[in-house]
């Protein structure tokens, strides 16, 4: 029999909700552990975020690149606002996407989820083996069949949602968002809002959208109803250090406090199929340390894809046999990865505390592995 005291703060909560608690993703009576409270469907089987686990991701090649329409340069006003959540820019709906069943969804607005409580801790919703980004980009859409946002959210097929991950290293500052982060001073305030012109939100995207892992999910946060199908872009968007900051400290909530850490935990997967257009493959983190190295993007939606370049990583013979990853990482096609132990291997190379230089090679796809002679120091 459940405990008085317990049923009592249930009681307490439940009502304080039904009285307009907003909801929040840590502090308050309405935290991310007791959504289902006030909206039930956050409880359910079907819920968004989840970790895309590479061994677990199947491969579709049926899959095609996502045709996107008018999302370059477009001169029209761009409504953005902070919603106490986040900041979100209202899109025009002649930006579409047609998925590879021929299914059209209309653009209806774009935000952000990022971390920045401490410098350890990153934001993004979706993670790739348990490996969290600095941020995430999501790209709302609905089904065209239906004839608005609202109609469409309460159907089984209604949405659908393009995801980007952001990453930071020592890039540069990344010009297509700087119109975007010189703005946010003038939202720093829960429900304010101004207005971009001119934005080209292809360019504040991934540069190769060509791949992506697909799944059925929700809307990762209040109502969480789940019949969002989502499309979550393998490249990442680079950002500087300086940008991401600016991002995780310009805005505050309805409390004016700082808004923060606004992505919910990653969620069951429950039985669930996450299909992918490429075939298993190491961390992309592996290729930010070639420098100047350049996809051959193209849009050929009637051509067949091929999956991406890899990086084959050579660890010095130097180190102790302990130390030295027993995974290869190289281009395979439709053949298995050669590996005896890739986790390994990736945690090794986002380990910063060793300091043995690698050798990353990059290979295309079909290619046999060239000799690679042992790195210098």
């Amino acid at each position: 029999m459940m405990p008085l005291i317990t049923l009592l703060s249930l009681l307490v909560l439940g009502a304080q909700a039904g009285h307009g608690v907003e909801w929040t993703y840590s502090e308050g009576m309405l935290d991310e552990a007791h959504w289902p409270l006030e909206y039930p469907k956050c409880g359910g089987r079907r819920q968004s975020p989840i970790d895309l686990q590479m061994k677990k991701v199947q491969y579709n090649p049926s899959l095609r690149a996502l045709n996107l329409t008018g999302y370059g340069l477009w001169h029209g006003e761009f409504p953005m606002t902070n919603n106490g959540h986040t900041v979100q820019i209202s899109l025009p709906s002649t930006m579409s996407m047609t998925t590879s069943d021929g299914t059209q969804y209309l653009a209806k607005q774009m935000h952000f989820h990022w971390g920045g409580a401490s410098s350890e801790i990153s934001g993004s919703e979706h993670t790739v083996d348990g490996m969290r980004y600095v941020i995430e980009i999501h790209v709302v859409h609905y089904n065209s069949k239906y004839n608005s946002y609202e109609e469409a959210q309460k159907e089984p097929d209604g949405l659908a949602v393009l995801a980007a991950l952001v990453e930071v290293k020592d890039y540069t500052e990344n010009a297509y968002y700087s119109k975007f982060i010189s703005h946010l001073e003038d939202i720093r305030y829960a429900g304010q809002s101004t207005v971009l012109r001119g934005l080209d939100i292809e360019d504040m995207l991934p540069g190769d959208l060509r791949y992506y892992y697909s799944y059925l999910g929700s809307l990762t946060t209040p109502p969480c109803t789940e019949n969002v199908h989502w499309f979550v872009v393998a490249d990442t968007v680079k950002l500087s250090k300086t940008q991401v900051e600016k991002l995780e400290n310009s805005l505050l909530n309805h409390q004016n406090k700082t808004i923060q850490n606004d992505y919910r935990r990653t969620q069951p997967l429950n039985h669930r199929v996450v299909e992918a257009n490429f075939m298993s493959r190491p961390h992309q983190d592996a290729s930010t340390h070639l420098d100047g190295l350049e996809h051959k993007a193209h849009n050929e939606s009637d051509e067949p894809l091929q999956p991406p370049v890899h990086y084959e990583v050579v660890k010095s013979e130097h180190r102790e046999p302990e130390h030295r990853p027993r995974g290869h990482w190289v281009p395979q096609g439709v053949k298995q990865w050669l590996k005896s132990d890739d986790q390994q291997a990736r945690s090794w190379d986002r380990d910063s505390a060793l300091s043995d230089r690698i050798l990353l090679e990059a290979i295309g796809p079909g290619e046999r592995p060239p000799s690679l002679p042992a790195p210098h120091y």
